[in-house]
């Protein structure tokens, strides 16, 4: 039924550019010219369109709007090169900017990163998602002249990201006042050279309290983070054998890494966070319940992307937008 209702609603809006043109007698080229300012019509003509589309009551809905002006009015969502559409991070983040970019009356359109090279062909903007040192897509979409923001702790541009390296360090300096000693970090690829900021921040309070780190480092997996935790935890405690455990705290970079890392100590009968804290860090709905985390805002990544992208199109200087981010203290830690 609500399939039926957006058709209707498109097919709508369609036949009003079109009845414009026709009583206009003009294109839908021209038609979509005087409604978005461009020039290439005389005054005269253009207010004649204007005219004509306040008669018919013309509201433009985000697919007309790339019906009339092309692909300006696309925004592509491009995933990087890791697999990150498994995580229910980036599912809810892509939530997000699909709403806060229809209301904007753009178009977003979803890329995974095989078709980064059709960026430049099919949308007039980018939000890029994901962080890798061998990323390509940047330079591609400045070679086409294609404004973008990159959501995560990037390099040049326009960016924006949760303060990953104080909500770690916060984390970090709450489990250690709490008389944690042994605290472990876990994370995907660690050794890779790219941005950790959030090991960084664990880091930083280990310094602060004269503490040795411990670093987990799991490969890339395609699976989800939490059976790739649950697994690698289990193999790595059989390595380093059962007594006495090698860390009090597990400290992981997201929440599914934690959820993973809790149920595989609990089915060893290592209980939690008695024997072992376990946190988190994005504070995902339902998934977090319980969890000792560190709550990021989505829904302001999303409207902050959105004003970064308008003064990337408005040829403004780049700029990086750091959002605060807060300590959700819970059962596990």
């Amino acid at each position: 039924m609500r399939d039926s209702v957006i058709k209707s609603n498109q097919s709508a809006q369609t036949a009003t550019i079109r009845e414009i043109a026709r009583r206009a007698e003009v294109s839908i080229a021209s038609v979509s010219r005087a409604l978005n300012g461009k020039p290439g019509l005389s005054d005269a003509l253009r207010e004649k369109i204007l005219a004509i589309s306040q008669e018919v009551a013309y509201q433009p809905s985000a697919a007309a709007r790339q019906l009339i002006s092309g692909k300006t009015a696309v925004v592509g969502i491009s995933l990087g090169r890791q697999d990150i559409e498994l995580r229910p991070y980036y599912i809810l983040l892509y939530q997000h900017l699909t709403v806060a970019l229809h209301q904007q009356g753009m178009v977003p359109v979803f890329f995974n990163h095989q078709q980064t090279a059709e960026l430049p062909e099919r949308a007039g903007a980018a939000i890029l998602l994901g962080e890798a040192p061998d990323d390509e897509r940047p330079a591609l979409l400045k070679a086409a002249a294609i404004p973008f923001v990159r959501i995560g702790d990037a390099g040049e541009g326009f960016s924006v990201a949760p303060d990953d390296r104080q909500g770690l360090y916060d984390m970090t300096h709450h489990l250690i006042t709490h008389g944690r000693q042994r605290l472990a970090f876990m994370g995907g690829e660690l050794e890779v050279p790219r941005p950790h900021s959030r090991l960084e921040g664990y880091r930083r309070a280990l310094a602060e309290a004269g503490l040795a780190e411990r670093l987990i480092s799991l490969p890339h997996r395609l699976a989800s983070d939490s059976l790739n935790s649950y697994r690698y935890l289990n193999r790595y405690l059989d390595e380093e054998g059962a007594q006495p455990l090698p860390f009090d705290a597990l400290v992981c970079a997201t929440d599914e890494l934690a959820l993973g890392c809790v149920a595989a100590l609990e089915d060893r009968g290592i209980e939690v966070p008695f024997q072992v804290a376990v946190t988190g860090f994005d504070d995902l709905p339902t998934l977090a319940t319980g969890l000792t985390t560190v709550r990021q805002d989505i829904a302001e990544i999303a409207e902050t992307s959105m004003a970064l992208l308008a003064e990337a199109r408005a040829g403004e200087a780049p700029r990086h937008v750091s959002l605060p981010v807060a300590l959700v203290v819970r059962e596990t830690g």
